[in-house]
């Protein structure tokens, strides 16, 4: 091998190592295939597809109106008013022509008419009533009747029958006005002890009679319990009248007898 040949050999080797040594800093500039991670996307599988299209900010106030990009002329409040029609001329009525005066000799004298006889005075007419005012009540409609005479000189309404109803909702309003004067006696077996108390009672709610008590559930437990529970009892009722209740029921409730207990 002359000089020439091992100047090009020389050429060579250096050329491949600098071109490899190119190579290789390129690769280690080349990032980690292994660290770079997809970013994934978020895929929503749906049967159907909504044919409205959605905001991203809903609202539920109406859009603003679209305004045009050339203004409009600007139209009169109210039309021009139109104009009169010429107005006709008026006719002047012409005089009518003199009537001709008659002779003296051809003026008859008029014929007397026969006096009128005074038209007869129809009878006066008794004064119309004045029509009552409807007052949409029917207080007093069926008073008075029945197919029998009645003796009764009273003017006042009947006393109103009293249900079911009514009868529970004055049981209340009496246990309601004794509650507060009501103090039970404790001790053995005294939720068993019950106290009755009969008194009649007049159209204003004071006592007409002297209270009247019996008791059950009395045992050998509460028997010392029984006195002190009849006294408190008659002590509640006397201290509760007169009783507040409504006079038109008053058949219903002039004789109470409430029961008195431990849980009253």
């Amino acid at each position: 091998m002359d000089r020439a040949e091992g100047a090009g050999l020389t050429v060579a080797v250096l050329g491949h190592v600098a071109l490899f040594g190119i190579l290789s800093v390129g690769f280690l500039a080349t990032p980690n295939p292994l660290k770079l991670k997809p970013v994934p996307i978020e895929v929503a599988l749906v049967d159907q597809v909504a044919l409205e299209s959605t905001s991203p900010n809903p609202t539920s106030e109406a859009p603003a109106p679209k305004l045009a990009p050339v203004e409009a002329p600007i139209e009169p409040d109210s039309a021009p008013p139109e104009p009169a029609p010429n107005p006709q001329p008026i006719a002047k009525p012409q005089p009518a022509p003199p009537k001709p005066v008659p002779a003296p000799d051809a003026v008859k004298p008029a014929p007397k008419t026969p006096p009128k006889a005074a038209p007869a005075q129809a009878p006066a007419r008794p004064p119309a009533q004045r029509p009552v005012a409807p007052t949409g009540r029917l207080d007093g409609l069926l008073n008075g009747i029945n197919d029998k005479p009645s003796k009764s000189a009273s003017v006042a309404p009947p006393a109103a029958t009293a249900g079911p109803e009514v009868r529970a909702a004055l049981s209340a309003a009496i246990i309601r006005q004794i509650r507060p004067h009501w103090a039970p006696p404790s001790g053995a077996d005294s939720d068993k002890l019950r106290t009755k108390v009969t008194v009649r009672l007049n159209q204003d709610g004071t006592l007409a009679s002297e209270p009247q008590v019996t008791q059950t559930g009395i045992t050998d437990s509460n028997r010392a319990q029984a006195d002190l529970a009849k006294d408190r009892a008659i002590r509640a009722v006397k201290l509760a009248a007169p009783f507040k209740l409504p006079a038109q029921f008053y058949d219903a409730w002039k004789v109470i007898a409430p029961v008195l207990y431990e849980d009253l």
